[in-house]
């Protein structure tokens, strides 16, 4: 008897984050085909990639016949999908607030889900899991350490737009899904081809580079998180066998409650290599701002404090081990 095929698709596998979990799950083993779909289509990743990572057709989650086109082409291929992993977004929040409901149509591809839904219960196959990652800014920011009991309440149409998501696939995939609330992601280039906008951390470095100070929020507080840990986190998910996850919500930020000023600090630290004379150069160029008052410049509601509690994900999904404080996610970016 044969031996079925298995399949795993990653939706907006041309990002950042999507080249790596694409990546990762093409050499996990664990599957025979990794669909990889990016806003390209067959420009989504780079021809070095492994051969169990397959181009698909673009899809716009707008379009009801593109989700069902795309959804068809998954299960016609030969491999029984198992998981999908959504990485895409807009995630602008300037753009998201200049067109709200473009943001949730963008945010929440409730077309593509249901479209895998139906297929799957159509072919008598089980729906695969979905992974959907989703974002700190579902919070309001008034406390620190947001846990998952937090009430959502986003102050902008960012944060908004991914509550619509997250409320809405678990109302229609129930335990098929799992949330993942990223923060601010980190870690070393793209490792598929390059992408549009610049790594926070980069941003950081360069920023040292030039004459003129660089402003930093020193009140606007996150818990940056590796993207090498959501790898492992996303393929725990994609292989676990027995049952699902406890939750169907995880917050999924590093250890450390960090504003820019501590980060850009960090980064001064690590790239000064204990030359205290280039350290204070460095952190001569780091200004301290207040992300309150920036708001009227940017147009846009930011929380001030979305650090989070994921001592859920720990005990649930990581187990035995934790994601990387933020000074090893500085090394983890530069080495």
């Amino acid at each position: 008897m044969a031996t079925e095929r298995v399949a795993a698709c990653v939706l907006g596998a041309d990002g950042y984050l999507g080249q790596f979990i694409a990546l990762d799950l093409a050499h996990s083993g664990a599957f025979d085909v990794v669909h990889a779909c990016g806003r390209s289509g067959d420009e989504a990743i780079d021809v070095d990639a492994p051969s169990t990572l397959r181009r698909t057709s673009a899809c716009d989650f707008a379009s009801i016949a593109s989700c069902e086109n795309i959804v068809r082409e998954l299960f016609d291929y030969g491999a029984t999908p198992r998981v999908v992993v959504n990485c895409a977004a807009m995630s602008a929040p300037g753009a998201c607030e200049r067109n709200p409901e473009a943001a949730k149509l963008a945010n929440a591809p409730r077309f593509l889900w249901n479209a895998v839904k139906a297929e799957a219960l159509t072919r008598s196959v089980q729906v695969p899991m979905w992974i959907q990652l989703s974002t700190d800014h579902v919070y309001d920011g008034r406390s620190p350490l947001s846990d998952e009991s937090t009430k959502t309440a986003p102050v902008n149409a960012y944060g908004a737009s991914k509550v619509f998501c997250e409320d809405a696939l678990v109302q229609d995939l129930g335990d098929r899904a799992v949330v993942l609330r990223s923060s601010i992601i980190t870690g070393p280039k793209p490792p598929l081809k390059d992408v549009r906008r610049t790594l926070f951390l980069d941003f950081i470095a360069s920023s040292f580079k030039k004459d003129e100070q660089t402003s930093f929020y020193e009140d606007e507080f996150r818990s940056p998180v590796c993207v090498h840990d959501i790898c492992h986190i996303v393929r725990s998910l994609a292989t676990r066998a027995g049952p699902s996850p406890t939750l169907r919500v995880y917050n999924m930020g590093g250890p450390d409650r960090v504003s820019r000023v501590d980060m850009a600090n960090g980064v001064a630290e690590y790239l000064a290599s204990g030359d205290a004379e280039l350290e204070s150069v460095y952190k001569s160029k780091i200004a301290r701002a207040s992300c309150t008052e920036a708001r009227a410049l940017r147009g846009v509601d930011a929380p001030p404090d979305i650090s989070m509690d994921s001592s859920a994900l720990i005990r649930d999904i990581c187990r035995d081990w934790s994601p990387r404080s933020f000074s090893d996610q500085i090394v983890a970016a530069f080495e």
